[in-house]
């Protein structure tokens, strides 16, 4: 009896050992096989984008404002406007007003319109307080409001679509790299695989360069402020408008007569030798005409 017991305990144990043994050459031979499969498909297509309802995809509008403003003046004062306007930016600090460009032209004693420009990035949540403070010192500066523009663009798809081509790009570079850097398969399909990482790479660049310009965009609005300087003569008063007017009609005439007189002034003198010559070879004719008369022969 003992001997059957220590019999049927020695079957089950080497049913243990050969089922343990079975069980752990699949797992030997599962990741070959995966391995094989993830090498003869490794130019996969990208994942899908990200529906229109999931989370990753609804994270609020994204507005993009630009502003655009001109400020009117007459008084030489254009210089000291902007120099407020542009230090009260820089103030903020570049991280929330940035002065982008400026343009700023000296008027000379007969410079009389004048024109001049400066290109904020200023924080979206600031930009409204920002534009009435700018307002603010134009004004203490002699200037007038003579026109503002308020631009909204919706740029929500495009950062959704973005981001999603972001992502998609990000997984697919991943799979390529970790192919490549497994070293196993064909040379061609390593090859391949490399060149596949390459170009996924650079549209990956790409793509996360558009998806900064669009939070850049979203994130700071821009603002365009334009100086229009003008003193011109005349310019509130009709009288003295017509008086400039006619005397710049005076000016004009002359300038043009002046210039009729030089652009004819070698036709006439050409027409002037021209009629000395023609003087000359006629009194030259009546000259020589009675001697030849003379030394002729008396007819019979």
């Amino acid at each position: 009896m003992d001997d059957f017991a220590s019999g049927e305990k020695q079957m089950m144990r080497n049913a243990t050992v050969l089922l343990a043994a079975t069980l752990l050459a699949g797992c030997a031979k599962a990741p070959q096989n995966k391995q094989a499969q993830t090498l003869s498909a490794y130019d996969v297509e990208e994942p899908a984008p990200s529906a229109p309802g999931s989370p990753a995809a609804v994270a609020g509008p994204r507005i993009a404002y630009t502003y655009t403003v001109t400020y009117a003046f007459d008084r030489r004062t254009v210089g000291q406007v902007q120099g407020r306007q542009l230090a009260l930016c820089r103030q903020l600090g570049p991280t929330r007003c940035l002065v982008v460009k400026s343009t700023l032209n000296a008027p000379g004693p007969e410079d009389h319109l004048v024109t001049d420009e400066a290109v904020l990035l200023v924080d979206a949540r600031l930009a409204g307080e920002l534009n009435r403070r700018l307002d603010a010192l134009a004004l203490a500066g002699g200037a007038t409001l003579a026109n503002r523009q308020v631009e909204a663009e919706d740029v929500t798809r495009q950062v959704i679509d973005t981001d999603a081509r972001v992502r998609a790009k990000q997984a697919l570079a991943e799979r390529l790299l970790s192919i490549v850097r497994s070293g196993k398969g064909k040379v061609g399909e390593l090859v391949e695989a490399e060149r596949a990482y390459a170009a996924t790479q650079e549209e990956l660049d790409a793509a996360r360069g558009e998806q900064a310009e669009l939070a850049q965009r979203v994130a700071m609005s821009r603002v365009t402020i334009n100086y229009a300087f003008d003193d011109t003569p005349g310019r509130q008063s009709p009288v003295r408008a017509s008086l400039v007017t006619a005397g710049d009609t005076l000016a004009t005439s002359l300038a043009a007569l002046v210039t009729a007189a030089v652009a004819g002034l070698p036709w006439l003198v050409a027409l002037a030798v021209v009629l000395a010559l023609v003087r000359w070879m006629r009194r030259k004719r009546i000259l020589r005409w009675p001697r030849g008369s003379q030394a002729a022969p008396p007819l019979s």
